[in-house]
């Protein structure tokens, strides 16, 4: 784990480094910035876990930086570290979730303590956020899979979305993440890879295969397949009979 220290003051930062119990809650790195700017350039860049920081500071002070952090939704806990009881900089601390907010000059015990649930609190997160990735990835596999299994049928974002109790948005979203395409793409790269199986049998006539992969309109599949193989599905049945 790394922690990241944000104060315009050396000497805090320095005590805050020597009063802590790192090593006790495998924390291997500690960074440290002595504002704001200099904190998200860090954050971006080594991903901090923990994060110390001051209230007041110059360039970019304490709340401008819990502000960024909660609109960017980093994975950081942040505990404020301040000289200043004011109840401004108490407010934009619990507004901005930060954990917990600690008064100079730094007790130790206090320090520590807020430390470990700190690094407890950051675990349950992680691990909840895991189990989230992996219930959603089994989730879109099933999407996925119920897409290759209906192809036929007259499928729809709405219709998948209430199948698996899911939000239109939501899925539209997820799916897009994990598989490159949307559902819609993903559906229409399926149905005309069946087409061309089908067009290679020519039993089957142009109208009954755009039916069989799921359309109703048989210029309307022309028009899909033309679009996606580059060909009408004549040509393309054609340029097969002619090879053979």
């Amino acid at each position: 784990m790394k922690a990241l220290i944000v104060d315009d003051e050396k000497h805090v930062r320095e005590g805050i480094k020597i009063l802590a119990d790192w090593k006790q809650y495998n924390i291997h790195a500690v960074l440290e910035a002595e504002d704001g700017e200099e904190a998200i350039t860090l954050i971006e860049e080594c991903k901090p876990e923990l994060i110390f920081t001051d209230m007041r500071m110059p360039k970019m002070d304490g709340i401008s930086l819990l502000k960024w952090l909660n609109t960017t939704n980093q994975n950081s806990v942040v505990i404020v570290v301040s000289g200043h009881e004011d109840y401004k900089y108490m407010r934009s601390a619990i507004n901005y979730n930060s954990f917990d907010y600690i008064l100079k000059p730094i007790d130790p015990e206090i320090l520590n303590e807020a430390l470990e649930r700190a690094v407890e609190k950051w675990k349950e997160t992680n691990k909840t956020s895991k189990d989230e990735l992996t219930n959603s990835k089994k989730s879109l596999s099933k999407v996925a899979q119920y897409i290759c299994e209906h192809y036929e049928e007259d499928l729809t974002l709405q219709h998948i979305a209430d199948k698996f109790y899911l939000s239109r948005e939501h899925l539209s979203r997820k799916f897009k993440q994990e598989y490159g395409q949307t559902i819609t793409d993903y559906l229409t790269e399926i149905r005309i890879k069946k087409a061309k199986e089908l067009l290679l049998q020519p039993n089957y006539k142009i109208y009954e295969v755009a039916y069989l992969v799921g359309y109703q309109d048989e210029k309307y599949f022309s028009k899909v397949f033309k679009r996606v193989v580059h060909v009408t599905p004549n040509d393309f049945r054609n340029s097969f009979i002619t090879k053979q």
